[in-house]
C-alpha cells in the first residue's frame, strides 16, 4: 500500500489525472449500475434513471476534469514562471559576469552569448552572430577556434586558461585568456561547447610598459655613472698609453741614430703588445657592464669584487678610500653584470658619503654562503644613514644629493634588481663597529640572494 502511494507520487501530473478519471469512471459505472438494478425493477424507470445517471456522470466528470485541469494548468503556469525567472536570472548573470561568454552547437553554430562577446567580435546585435559559425567571419584566427572546439568536443575534456588572439573586422588585435568546456545532454552525449574568455590585452600592455620602464631605469642607472666610468677609463689608460708611447718613441729614436738593438726591439714590442692587451681587456670590462642582456654564468666572488673595483677604481683612489674584503672565495651561478651594478651603486653611495670626512675611509665587503643563500654585506665608516630618511632610501627618485650629483634611482634600481631578477632582499641599517682599535659608525647594506630561486632575466 505504502509502496503504491510512493509510486503514485512519482508519476507525472497528466498521468495522475488520467488514472484518477479512469478509476472514477469504473467505480461510478459499477456502483451506480449495481444500486439501480437492486432498487428499480421497472424497465421504463430503469431507462430513465440510466439517462439521468449518464447526465449526472457527464456533469460530475466535467467538474472533476475542470478541477484537475485547473490544477494542471496552474502547475504549468507556475513552472513556466519559474523557468522564465530562471532564464531572466541566467541572462542577468551572463550579462553582468566579468567575463566574455558564448556557446555553440556540436556543428560550431553560435547559439548564444553575452553582450561582451558581441563587443569582442565588433558586432552590434545577436542577430549578426546567432546561427552562424566562425567560418562566416573575417577573423584571421578562425581556423584555430574551430580546431579548439573540435578538440574539446571530441575528447570530452575542457581546455582551460590558454592564451590566444583575435583580430575582428576592425583589425584591432586583442589578447585573450580562454577556457572551453564540452556541453552534454542528460545521456552524456556532447551537444556543443561553452567558451569563457577574459580580455587581457590591457593587462599585457601594462606589463610590457612596466617592463619597458624598468629596463629604461636600469639603463638610466648605468648611464648615470657613465661619466665616472669614462674618467676611470682615462685613468686606467694613462699609464699603459704612456708606456706604449715611450717604447715606440725609443725604438724610433734608435732607428734614426742607427743604434737599434734586436733584443731591445723584441722586448719593447712584447711590452707594447702586453699593454695593448690590457687596454683591450679594459674595453671588454666596460662593454660587458653596459650590455643590456647578460646570461646567467658561473661567478667567483674574488673575480666579482675585482671587476667591480676596477670599474670605479679612479673614484676610490682620488678620495683615498680603502676597500677591505674577506678572503673567502665562493663559486655560484648568477647574473654577474646585475650584481656588479648593485655593488657599484652601493659603493658610489659610500664614496659620496665620504665627501666631508677627512679621517681614514673604509668600505668593507664581506661575502659568504649560508645554506642556499648568498649573503653580501657592504659597510662603510661614513657616519651612517639618518633615521629620518632610512625608510625612504629605496624609493624611486628619492635623494639627499644635489641635482648634479644624484638622480635617486641607484638604490631603487638596486632593490628592483635584487628583488625581481634575483628573488632576494636588500636591507639598510646604521651600525657602530670597531676596526683597528678605532670606533666607527657607518651604513650597512645586507643583500640576501637565494641561489636556487634566481629566475631567467627577461
Amino acid at each position: 500500500m505504502i509502496r503504491g502511494i510512493k509510486m503514485f507520487k512519482n508519476i507525472s501530473l497528466p498521468l495522475k489525472i488520467t488514472l484518477i478519471y479512469f478509476i472514477f469512471s469504473l467505480l461510478w459505472i459499477y456502483f451506480s449500475d449495481s444500486i439501480i438494478n437492486v432498487l428499480v425493477k421497472d424497465l421504463e424507470k430503469l431507462q430513465f434513471l440510466q439517462t439521468i445517471k449518464g447526465w449526472f456522470f457527464i456533469s460530475l466528470s466535467s467538474i472533476l476534469l475542470y478541477l484537475l485541469s485547473k490544477k494542471l494548468f496552474s502547475y504549468v503556469e507556475e513552472e513556466r514562471d519559474k523557468l522564465a525567472k530562471a532564464n531572466e536570472l541566467l541572462e542577468k548573470v551572463l550579462e553582468n559576469a566579468p567575463v566574455i561568454i558564448f556557446w555553440k552547437s556540436k556543428k560550431g553554430v553560435y547559439l548564444g552569448c553575452n553582450t561582451q562577446f558581441l563587443e569582442l567580435m565588433n558586432l552590434k546585435s545577436k542577430d549578426e552572430l546567432l546561427g552562424k559559425t566562425d567560418s562566416d567571419f573575417a577573423i584571421n584566427e578562425k581556423e584555430d577556434y574551430i580546431s579548439d572546439d573540435m578538440l574539446v568536443m571530441s575528447t570530452k575534456q575542457p581546455k582551460l586558461n590558454y592564451i590566444e588572439t583575435i583580430t575582428p573586422k576592425d583589425k584591432t588585435l586583442k589578447i585573450l585568456n580562454t577556457s572551453k568546456v564540452p556541453l552534454f545532454d542528460k545521456n552524456g552525449s556532447v551537444i556543443g561547447v561553452l567558451g569563457v574568455i577574459q580580455d587581457i590585452t590591457e593587462e599585457i600592455e601594462k606589463q610590457n610598459q612596466i617592463k619597458s620602464q624598468e629596463e629604461l631605469l636600469i639603463q638610466q642607472s648605468k648611464l648615470a655613472s657613465m661619466g665616472e666610468m669614462i674618467a676611470n677609463i682615462a685613468h686606467q689608460w694613462r699609464q699603459p698609453l704612456s708606456i706604449i708611447s715611450t717604447l715606440s718613441t725609443g725604438m724610433k729614436l734608435q732607428k734614426e741614430l742607427n743604434i737599434s738593438n734586436e733584443d731591445y726591439e723584441k722586448q719593447s714590442l712584447d711590452n707594447i703588445n702586453a699593454n695593448a692587451q690590457y687596454l683591450s681587456k679594459t674595453i671588454d670590462d666596460f662593454k660587458n657592464f653596459f650590455k643590456k642582456d647578460n646570461p646567467k654564468s658561473s661567478i667567483n666572488t674574488k673575480t666579482l669584487i675585482d671587476k667591480t673595483i676596477k670599474l670605479i677604481d679612479s673614484r676610490l683612489k682620488i678620495r683615498d678610500i680603502e676597500i677591505v674584503q674577506n678572503d673567502q672565495e665562493i663559486e655560484f651561478d648568477s647574473y654577474e653584470s646585475e650584481i656588479i651594478q648593485v655593488l657599484i651603486n652601493l659603493i658610489n653611495n659610500s664614496i659620496d658619503a665620504f665627501e666631508n670626512i677627512n679621517t681614514n675611509k673604509y668600505i668593507f665587503i664581506d661575502i659568504k654562503k649560508i645554506e642556499d643563500n648568498l649573503i653580501i654585506e657592504l659597510k662603510d665608516n661614513a657616519g651612517g644613514i639618518s633615521s629620518e630618511i632610512i625608510d625612504r632610501i629605496f624609493e624611486p627618485y628619492f635623494t639627499t644629493k644635489s641635482e648634479d650629483k644624484g638622480t635617486g634611482i641607484g638604490l631603487y634600481m638596486s632593490k628592483e634588481i635584487i628583488s625581481k631578477h634575483l628573488k632576494g632582499t636588500i636591507k639598510a641599517a646604521t651600525v657602530d663597529f670597531n676596526y683597528k682599535n678605532e670606533n666607527y659608525t657607518g651604513a650597512l647594506f645586507t643583500i640576501t640572494i637565494p641561489l636556487n630561486k634566481i629566475s631567467t632575466t627577461e
